[in-house]
């Protein structure tokens, strides 16, 4: 049985709520929180969402219609390629099964080994059924209607929107289909935001180098929302992490080996929080 307002993913108990929706943190600290999920390794939340001032911890998020005649022009002629080159529209995943799987191998290919995940593809076509939740934008090549991208989002309570996926094949961003796909998905949901809600992209990454939260903010005006991390231990690996932790240096030097490169995240978000226990 679940336990409310939280949820388990990749090891880590992670709140199941909006990020600006504050949770009670005190069940992490008793042994019934981590009965239910002894493979859970720690639980990670956020505090004082978006507090106006700068933090090592932070959201991206869009809260604003997007004008791209603000942009620099070398930005708007890339936003406008990307308009150009692809049709972007809201499909339903469940018939474009074989052309979503392709997309998704040829975007994993593109991944550093250590990092790059692997699909399935009889268990990405059953995944997809899964998927009625969600708002799934396609971006097809106007030369061959080829899918070329896809991205995956989802409405919560009506007053935010949870960037979940956004996949697209190597070859096609040239033509500008990331550019295309977060257009497309901005005028989708441009009257949402004009009514106060926000687009989320997620939290800083810790786990990976990515430049993507970067390009929103560039060419799209995302921007951060800053906030306080917490972290918490299951009580069966508690006593270890301080001894991981002075270890941290060692651990980096084998950053290649995609166990001790989990670790090392980890040993990120510890250090990201110790500097506020610290203060």
């Amino acid at each position: 049985m679940g336990i409310i307002g939280w949820r388990y993913y990749n090891h880590a108990m992670i709140p199941d709520v909006a990020p600006h929706k504050e949770i009670d943190a005190s069940i992490v600290k008793k042994s019934e929180f981590w009965r239910g999920y002894p493979s859970a390794f720690f639980a990670r939340w956020t505090s004082n969402f978006d507090c106006g001032y700068e933090t090592n911890w932070w959201y991206v998020i869009k809260d604003t219609p997007f004008d791209i005649s603000s942009l620099k022009a070398k930005r708007r002629y890339e936003v406008n390629r990307g308009l150009k080159n692809f049709d972007v529209k809201v499909i339903d995943p469940k018939e474009y099964r074989e052309e979503l799987y392709i997309v998704q191998v040829a975007a994993f290919s593109a991944y550093p080994k250590k990092y790059r995940p692997t699909v399935e593809k009889n268990s990405f076509a059953s995944d997809i059924d899964n998927w009625d939740r969600y708002i799934v934008f396609g971006a097809f090549f106007r030369e061959t209607n080829e899918l070329t991208g896809y991205a995956l989002l989802s409405l919560e309570n009506g007053d935010y929107v949870d960037f979940k996926v956004l996949k697209a094949k190597p070859e096609f961003e040239k033509y500008s289909v990331n550019a295309a796909l977060v257009e497309g998905i901005l005028s989708h949901f441009k009257p949402l935001l004009l009514d106060g809600g926000f687009i989320c992209d997620g939290t800083r990454n810790v786990n990976h180098e990515t430049a993507f939260q970067d390009y929103l903010e560039k060419y799209f005006g995302f921007r951060k929302a800053y906030c306080r991390l917490h972290i918490e231990y299951n009580p069966k690996i508690r006593a270890f992490v301080p001894i991981a932790y002075f270890f941290r240096k060692l651990f980096a030097r084998f950053d290649g080996f995609s166990s001790v490169h989990k670790i090392n995240a980890v040993l990120k978000m510890e250090s990201l929080s110790r500097e506020y226990k610290e203060k």
